[in-house]
């Protein structure tokens, strides 16, 4: 579980607070889409919720750890059970797909055997298997964002966070990049999205809770039958 409790954070003393008594909880396996207008604070929930920045006021608990309070030490270690993936994709252009997720080997110090496992199982389950020896130059902007989703997801994290990760795709992929979070929430991942396309919210199918940063209030989408599918500011 995620909770926030009254929570504040401001970038310039000569500037109001982003965030201002901000309080929200977050169950586990939940899928949460926060929106607003830009500078509201979305991306800031992330950065909070990665670790990256800390509140002025307030408490920011996961999984019942206080963040303010975890030693720098632990953030590394913290940070493996999170998965994220960003709108300008971040991808190393001088390597393959491969080789870009390869990466993760020398982080989490599996063996050689088990990261090529783990790799083309996720590239097998976003169907991008085909594309694991092309460049990010060769791929398109959607083919890319699954990349990295790919890489998000390559160690099981317990939460994905993605920062409007729709930002430089066409609607088809937009529509394909939901679809696949969706999937991934629904095999028990908690899955935090920013973003400010508000026709992503159209889709009935989408089972979501949504967190209106301008409004300071919720909205319920439907929540689909489970046996239709698989379980900057």
């Amino acid at each position: 579980m995620i909770r926030f409790s009254d929570v504040e954070k401001r970038y310039s003393e000569d500037e109001p607070p982003v965030l201002e008594g901000f309080t929200e909880k977050i169950e586990d396996g939940e899928f949460i889409i926060l929106t607003g207008r830009s500078g509201v604070g979305k991306t800031t929930v992330l950065r909070f919720l990665l670790r990256e920045i800390l509140p002025d006021k307030g408490s920011i608990e996961v999984d019942h750890r206080e963040l303010t309070k975890m030693p720098a030490s632990e953030v590394p270690i913290y940070r493996r059970r999170i998965g994220v993936i960003f709108q300008d994709f971040r991808l190393m252009q001088e390597r393959s797909v491969y080789d870009n997720l390869d990466i993760a080997r020398m982080v989490v110090g599996w063996s050689a055997k088990e990261t090529e496992k783990r790799i083309m199982n996720v590239l097998r389950f976003l169907s991008i298997d085909r594309l694991h020896k092309r460049m990010p130059a060769e791929l398109s902007g959607g083919e890319q964002q699954k990349v990295c989703l790919a890489r998000a997801i390559l160690n099981d994290p317990t939460l994905v966070l993605a920062d409007e990760p729709t930002g430089n795709l066409d609607p088809a992929a937009s529509r394909e990049l939901i679809r696949l979070l969706e999937l991934i929430h629904r095999q028990g991942t908690t899955v935090i999205m920013a973003t400010h396309n508000t026709e992503l919210l159209e889709d009935k199918d989408l089972s979501c809770r949504v967190v209106n940063l301008d409004e300071r209030h919720h909205m319920k989408q439907p929540v689909r039958d489970d046996t239709q599918g698989m379980n900057n500011e």
